[in-house]
């Protein structure tokens, strides 16, 4: 019988969650523009290949959300604004 499991602590959390924003970032932006190749092998096996209408939807929600972000990078705060969020760490409980 496998053990079981232990609770994640937080900071293995955090990086974990850290590691997997920047390999989002890092990652090409369209999978529909890259060319397929045999040697994607059993993991692509059971996926239905894309369609001309499948391609041009994905190409148009990339390329609304690069517009969204766009917007979202032109917008200039006033100085003195309120920050958006304040991060306040919690106490955890203890002795449940």
């Amino acid at each position: 019988m496998p053990k079981p499991s232990r609770p994640m602590n937080r900071r293995r959390f955090v990086t974990l969650v850290a590691l997997s924003g920047a390999a989002a970032l890092t990652a090409p932006l369209s999978r529909a523009a890259a060319p397929e190749t045999k040697a994607a092998g059993p993991r692509a096996a059971g996926r239905r290949p894309l369609t001309p209408a499948m391609r041009r939807e994905i190409a148009n929600q990339e390329k609304s959300l690069a517009e969204q972000l766009e917007t979202i990078r032109k917008y200039q705060l006033p100085p003195g604004s309120p920050m958006a969020f304040v991060f306040t760490p919690l106490r955890a409980r203890r002795g449940r």
